[in-house]
């Protein structure tokens, strides 16, 4: 990772300072792994003194339960983090819901939301580092980036960019984008259509950061039968984005351009 040893010098009163992590959740045990991970990578990296790592639903501890870890940790100003990909509805409605809700139990603190991860070359290296760890040699194979997707059809544009990107690197015969649901192509959908166009190496990655119910059971179910469907095409499963010290470029990027923006509006 470039420059990974860099510590960063908050823009605000380092005792003060805190950064919490809010990813969604899930109901299979310790999927939250990653993100608690790169909570404590950020940490020791300096992006603030006091950083935790929170969920929306099911898994443990909520944000609520974190921030007050923070309050009695001395934080004045707290950075919300979202532990998005995209800008869909949780990062849209469900994060500044949570905001307003802290904000009034707390009017003592400032708070900044950060941005969901959005475009950033890490996350095309991070997908390139993940094909090429399940067997695809560059030049071979064509790449399916797989998303959950969203109702929200600009949520999908910072992953449209993404296999831009990997376009231009030359690295595969072809690279498509699909989802799981709620927009087209659907993964089994874009399987078959590579197929049938003649690609006889396909690898799959999941974009998605943890390793919830999709990623666990839907994908392999799919990728499973597509393989019964072509039994000529070689069809390999990649590890979805997990943890990677990739990811910390990007969530320090995020928590930067959230102080800069907390900071400007005490001008």
């Amino acid at each position: 990772m470039q420059d990974e040893h860099r510590m960063l010098r908050p823009s605000l009163p380092e005792s003060m300072q805190a950064v919490i992590l809010v990813g969604h959740g899930s109901l299979r045990r310790a999927s939250g792994a990653a993100m608690i991970r790169l909570a404590a990578r950020l940490r020791e990296i300096g992006a603030a003194p006091i950083v935790g790592a929170s969920f929306l639903n099911y898994s443990r501890p909520r944000f609520d339960a974190m921030l007050a870890r923070c309050v009695r940790r001395g934080a004045k100003h707290v950075v919300v983090q979202p532990y998005f990909l995209v800008h869909g509805k949780f990062v849209a409605e469900d994060m500044p819901h949570l905001l307003h809700l802290a904000q009034a139990a707390h009017p003592e603190l400032d708070f900044a939301l950060g941005a969901a991860f959005g475009v950033h070359p890490a996350l095309a290296d991070l997908v390139d580092k993940r094909a090429y760890q399940a067997g695809c040699v560059p030049g071979a194979c064509a790449l399916l980036v797989v998303a959950h997707g969203s109702p929200t059809p600009e949520a999908n544009a910072p992953i449209a960019a993404l296999c831009e990107q990997l376009r231009a690197t030359a690295h595969y015969r072809a690279v498509e984008l699909s989802f799981l649901g709620l927009n087209a192509p659907l993964l089994g959908d874009a399987i078959d259509r590579l197929a049938h166009t003649g690609q006889q190496n396909i690898v799959v990655v999941p974009y998605f950061l943890q390793l919830g119910g999709h990623v666990a059971e839907d994908l392999p179910q799919i990728i499973g039968a597509a393989q019964l469907r072509h039994p000529a095409t070689m069809i390999r499963l990649a590890q979805h984005l997990d943890y990677d010290l990739l990811l910390v470029d990007v969530l320090r990027q995020r928590v930067i351009e959230a102080s800069a923006v907390e900071r400007g509006s005490d001008l």
